[in-house]
């Protein structure tokens, strides 16, 4: 899920020594920043130590400011915290106080605050948080791409080992070294379930691996339906290890819409991918089995009636999502299978599955 605030903690090594033990001072440059990057100040509190060192303190609009200084040490630790989704004024702040301050030295660590919980962001690795007892970071070797989308933060870098590698909102989603993997193992059971492949749908999708293993296979149409068409902008631009020429290929329809919007259209498909989340509570309002029941009635009524539904569900650990998609594929499938692959980048077994209409 989305973070609901960005952290901001920073050390000040070896500042100036000038306002370091003077309250007024301090309080004073801290409404100057405020007032200059926009934070809204409810109100300010600050205490002097006896014998040196201040600490103060703001309640802002956002969440909270605070610093405390150690004028024996030439040290200020500072703490900001904002639940605005954007992270320049945290950030400008930060800098305004660096001006201020004069450190020859600052470490900065920036944690996204919020479901599923804190999350360290650190310049040279980002990490994919896990609901269960374990997270993975990855190192960056380079930084491709960082933008936010009216839907979602996009993330590309290059790892030494799974090359490049995208991530929506820090969660990890497909790497050129073993897209391939993740590919046919959303693609293969329609392949061996069926002789004529006329129309299929792909829900998601948009960094196009998925579609370019469909179109190895040599149907007639396929229609790939996105929400975020930055993903989609920034796949082919970045990602042409993972997509190769598909998003080109005359076969291949993209439709930048919402899945369920589109399903309610009315289409009759041989098999439809679902490669959307299992977990969508950051994108919807609707509880979570609310959206995908609904989710899944439309894809039954937008295939024939001999089609196949194919999906990514969830970690091998994720008893909860396989039992509720189980429970929930019975009431409009047959014949549901679910499978266990190993996904290298992902460091974890991943379950796919597979149905057909009743």
């Amino acid at each position: 899920m989305k973070p609901l605030g960005t952290h901001l903690i920073a050390e000040f090594i070896n500042c100036s020594k000038k306002m370091l033990n003077d309250k007024k001072s301090l309080e004073r440059i801290l409404k100057q920043g405020m007032d200059e990057c926009g934070i809204g100040l409810e109100g300010m509190n600050s205490h002097k130590f006896n014998p040196v060192g201040v600490t103060v303190m703001a309640i802002v609009s956002e969440s909270h400011v605070a610093f405390h200084t150690y004028p024996e040490a030439r040290h200020v630790s500072i703490d900001i915290f904002t639940c605005s989704e954007s992270f320049e004024k945290p950030v400008k702040l930060l800098a305004f106080l660096k001006d201020r301050f004069k450190p020859k030295q600052q470490r900065v660590l920036k944690v996204l605050r919020g479901n599923p919980g804190a999350q360290l962001e650190q310049k040279e690795w980002i990490t994919s948080a896990s609901h269960y007892g374990f997270e993975i970071k990855y190192h960056i070797k380079k930084k491709i791409l960082s933008k936010k989308s009216k839907y979602q933060q996009i993330d590309i870098i290059e790892n030494d080992d799974f090359g490049r590698i995208l991530f929506l909102d820090k969660d990890v989603q497909i790497a050129e070294y073993d897209s391939h993997i993740y590919d046919n193992s959303m693609v293969s059971p329609i392949i061996r379930s069926r002789k004529r492949l006329d129309r299929i749908a792909i829900l998601g999708g948009g960094d196009g691996g998925v579609l370019h293993e469909v179109l190895k296979h040599k149907p007639g149409k396929v229609v790939l339906v996105d929400i975020d068409g930055e993903v989609v902008k920034v796949a082919k631009k970045y990602l042409k290890k993972v997509c190769k020429s598909a998003f080109d290929d005359p076969r291949a329809e993209i439709v930048i819409d919402d899945a369920n919007k589109f399903l309610e259209e009315g289409h009759k498909f041989d098999a439809i991918i679902y490669d959307l989340t299992m977990h969508p509570e950051a994108l919807t309002k609707d509880e979570r089995t609310i959206f995908l029941n609904g989710i899944f009635s439309k894809i039954r009524k937008n295939l024939d009636k001999n089609g196949i539904v194919t999906m990514q569900c969830c970690s091998e650990f994720d008893d909860e999502t396989k039992k509720l998609l189980n429970r929930i594929l019975s009431k409009y499938f047959k014949n549901i299978v679910f499978k266990k692959t190993f996904i290298p980048t992902f460091c974890e077994n991943w379950l796919f599955a597979s149905a057909k209409m009743k």
